[in-house]
């Protein structure tokens, strides 16, 4: 089985859509999993960070997520993917969870919400 990761934003009190209540760390799976294209149904979010970013909870107190999905079981929603199950490895704000996808396996890639510091000269 392959591993991918997922990043996705809750509500500062961890909760989402419908009220579900996600963890801080550990497994989480979704009670109305099917595996059908379109909304609902699944663990909904941004697959390696890239996508749709008007899905994204840009409030200050948003938390960030990253998880870590079986990438045979993902359900591309073009712009946001969804899973019947995952691992959330990393919980924090924008910068920290961008940062974890930067440096577990992300790097290149478009990942929503990155901040990239240059030095002098930098672009």
């Amino acid at each position: 089985m392959t591993k991918a990761l997922m990043l996705r934003t809750c509500n500062s009190d961890m909760s989402r859509s419908g009220g579900f209540i996600w963890p801080a760390q550990g497994p989480v799976s979704a009670p109305d999993w099917k595996p059908i294209p379109g909304c609902g149904n699944g663990l909904h979010g941004l697959l390696w960070g890239a996508g749709d970013g008007d899905l994204i909870n840009w409030d200050s107190d948003a938390k960030w997520l990253v998880c870590e999905v079986e990438l045979e079981k993902v359900v591309d929603l073009k712009g946001t993917i969804k899973v019947p199950a995952c691992v959330v490895v990393h919980c924090g704000n924008q910068r920290s969870a961008t940062g974890y996808l930067l440096s577990h396996g992300g790097e290149g890639k478009a990942i929503t919400g990155t901040i990239i510091t240059a030095g002098a000269m930098g672009t």
